[in-house]
Formats: C-alpha cells, structure tokens, sequence
C-alpha cells in the first residue's frame, strides 16, 4: 500500500493534525503492535469459550460474543484516548494569530459531525424500528418525535466534538 495513504488514515485513524513524525509514528506503531497482540489473544480465547458455551446454549454464547466485544471494544476506544493524551501525540500547537482561526475551522468541522451524525443516528433508528419493532420505515422516518431526538442527538454530538477540539489546542 501506497506510504501516503498509509499515514493519511493512521493519522485520521488516532486523529492526529500536522505533520506525522518519527516520534509520533514509533509510539502509535508500539501501541499498535501491543493492540494486535491484545486483540488477537482476546479473538482465540473468546472463540473457545463461546464454542465450549455454545454447545449447551447458543444463545448465551452469542450473549458472550456480543457483550465481549462491546466490552474490548470500548476497553480498546479508551485505551487509545488514554494512549494519545499520555504521549501528547494528538495535541495541535498553534501560534495565538492562527488560533482564532482555527477554532472556527474546528467549529465548522463540528457542526459538519453534527449534522452527519444525526442523520445517521436517525435513519439508524428508522432501520431499527423497522426490523425490531415491524413499523413502516417511512413512517417511522418521518415521525417528529424522531426528527427531534436525532436534531437534539447531533447538536449533543456536535458540541461534543467542539469541546474536545478545543482541548487538543494548545497556543
């Protein structure tokens, strides 16, 4: 695979502005490696026992599977956060003339997220309630109760995003 695309989504990946140096490539490839390592002895021993409790419940082992994943998935979700701020990896320097400007870049970029993440959230839920509860999808769709809950969703999201923008700043 092409070294330019490589950086670009390890960068979009760990969230990282600017230039990607050796520094910061050695740390996230460590952390990487550590991950995989993680990761793969969680998929090899997760695998045996959802075999071993799928032969007298599949329903209990699929619990397992799903509950475990969640948990290793947000498990490694923090892992990251606490990884990135500990090495300083995602922080953003900028000079006091560049930083009004870039927080409108990172205000722009917020309300984008938001938007995108409340139709998201909303045609999601549609989906949701069309497979879960039978309803119609155009009418779950076009339900206001659920136009409101994703406006009110993105705009929580976009906030979000805004304020930890603004942490990653540093003048």
């Amino acid at each position: 695979m092409n070294k330019k695309i490589t950086n670009k989504m390890i960068k979009f990946f760990y969230g990282i502005e600017g230039l990607l140096d050796e520094y910061k490539k050695t740390q996230l490839d460590k952390f990487g490696n550590i991950a995989f390592i993680i990761t793969w002895w969680y998929l090899l021993i997760s695998g045996f026992v959802a075999m071993l409790l799928y032969v007298n419940n599949p329903k209990i082992a699929a619990i397992f599977l799903i509950a475990g994943n969640l948990l290793i998935s947000a498990l490694a979700l923090f892992s990251i956060i606490y990884f990135l701020r500990k090495k300083k990896l995602d922080i953003v320097e900028v000079d006091k003339r560049a930083y009004p400007e870039k927080k409108k870049k990172y205000f722009r970029k917020s309300i984008g997220l938001a938007v995108y993440f409340g139709v998201a959230i909303h045609i999601l839920n549609a989906i949701s309630d069309a497979v879960i509860q039978n309803e119609n999808f155009w009418t779950s769709i076009s339900s206001v109760s659920n136009i409101c809950t994703a406006v009110f969703e993105g705009i929580a999201f976009g906030v979000c995003m805004y304020i930890v923008y603004l942490l990653r700043l540093k003048k």
